[in-house]
């Protein structure tokens, strides 16, 4: 408001007289049934002015609530006649009314949250920075510990011979070792949760599971991510298929998720049993270019799929900023009775090494582009459609 408040009055020397030897302040009155605007001219010593920046009296304060409030009452007034119009039956109206509050109570909610996750990515990172500046220190790294049990670190030759041999070797490596180390990975993340659950919490489920780590290294930084999943109402066989489908069609979610291209190209016999590809990205994010070798495997106890890099290839030489490596096992939980499939355990790990520092802005713009791949939205969202589509096509349906 920009109404004047006088501080007192002066009274009319003319009715000044020696029984009243002082001047008495007059309040002005106050009004309770609105604002009133009291301009009041107020004789001050000569060189004396009213500060610009004075602060707001109570009084004055008080007043600019009141019209706030006012304000508010009549937008509320206005909105419930709104909403009355709009919907005239009493039961829809309350239905409306309650819909509306709880789609503001999770607007409210997803706000926070997204607000929460910058806070732990701003954080990791921090952390990160300290790991690469106590680098001998003895902290423990997840990530770390995943590059070096999946990274397999194949080098390849000249010879194609020799290096179909390599290749079938790290096949076999893979087919042999991964499942152990997925799983061995995957329990240390459960038992991360569980160690700090209270002891009421103890017994609650821990799946579904997403954990995301960012690592600091010497030179470089590593983004990790564990996450463990159950797949209700399908077969091993589905769940297998639905992930063949999700990695033969990587290159359109990239596109269509993240504004990424990727073109593929295949180096090694399109018959082997062993699948050797450059991969090329380009668009959002990091350009890269990478050599990766894919192994996989379908038996009556799990399903496994492994993504590898090789960066030592005289053939097709990489110099990539950064590159991505995951494992993948799919197991079957089956009634104790009947041995009745219920549902399909799917554990991801997944890594992204990068030739940054944990501070460099390009990681933290990088990782916003990768977390649904990381905590496993993309993959559970890909082999969800998946059987889904399956099932419309069913005969049975």
């Amino acid at each position: 408001m920009n109404s004047k408040f006088g501080s007192q009055n002066s009274p009319d020397p003319d009715t000044t007289t020696a029984s009243q030897p002082t001047k008495k302040r007059q309040r002005i009155p106050q009004s309770n049934e609105g604002i009133v605007d009291v301009h009041t001219e107020v004789n001050r010593p000569r060189g004396r002015s009213r500060a610009a920046n004075k602060p707001l009296s109570a009084t004055h304060e008080i007043r600019q609530l009141r019209v706030q409030v006012a304000t508010m009452e009549d937008e509320l007034h206005q909105l419930q006649s709104e909403w009355t119009e709009q919907l005239p039956d009493a039961s829809t109206l309350v239905s409306a009314q309650h819909a509306a509050r709880e789609k503001y109570e999770v607007a409210q909610t997803e706000e926070k949250r997204n607000k929460l996750q910058e806070i732990q990515v701003e954080q990791q990172l921090m952390f990160a920075s300290l790991q690469t500046a106590v680098l001998h220190a003895p902290l423990h790294s997840s990530g770390k510990e995943m590059l070096k049990a999946l990274h397999f670190e194949t080098s390849l030759g000249r010879d194609p011979e020799q290096r179909e041999k390599v290749l079938l070797a790290h096949n076999s490596r893979s087919l042999a070792s991964v499942p152990s180390i997925v799983e061995k990975i995957a329990q240390e993340s459960i038992d991360k949760v569980l160690a700090h659950r209270s002891k009421e919490d103890a017994n609650k489920p821990v799946i579904p599971l997403s954990q995301i780590d960012i690592t600091g290294c010497k030179d470089s930084s590593i983004i990790s991510s564990v996450f463990i999943s159950e797949i209700p109402n399908a077969t091993l066989e589905e769940v297998y298929e639905a992930i063949v489908v999700y990695f033969k069609d990587l290159p359109a979610y990239m596109k269509r998720h993240f504004g990424v291209g990727v073109m593929r190209k295949r180096l090694n016999r399109a018959d082997s049993p062993v699948a050797y590809w450059r991969w090329t990205l380009d668009g959002n994010g990091i350009p890269a270019r990478v050599n990766i070798v894919l192994c996989s495997e379908l038996t009556a106890s799990h399903g496994l799929f492994h993504i590898d890099v090789i960066t030592d290839d005289p053939l097709y030489p990489v110099s990539s900023v950064q590159y991505g490596i995951c494992g993948v096992t799919i197991t079957p939980q089956r009634e104790p009775v009947t041995g009745k499939i219920l549902s399909v355990t799917l554990q991801w790990l997944v890594l992204y090494h990068y030739n940054l520092l944990p501070d460099d802005p390009v990681l933290a713009k990088e990782l916003e582009i990768i977390r649904p791949i990381l905590n496993g939205d993309l993959i559970t969202s890909s082999v969800c459609e998946y059987l889904q589509k399956k099932k419309q096509s069913s005969p049975r349906h």
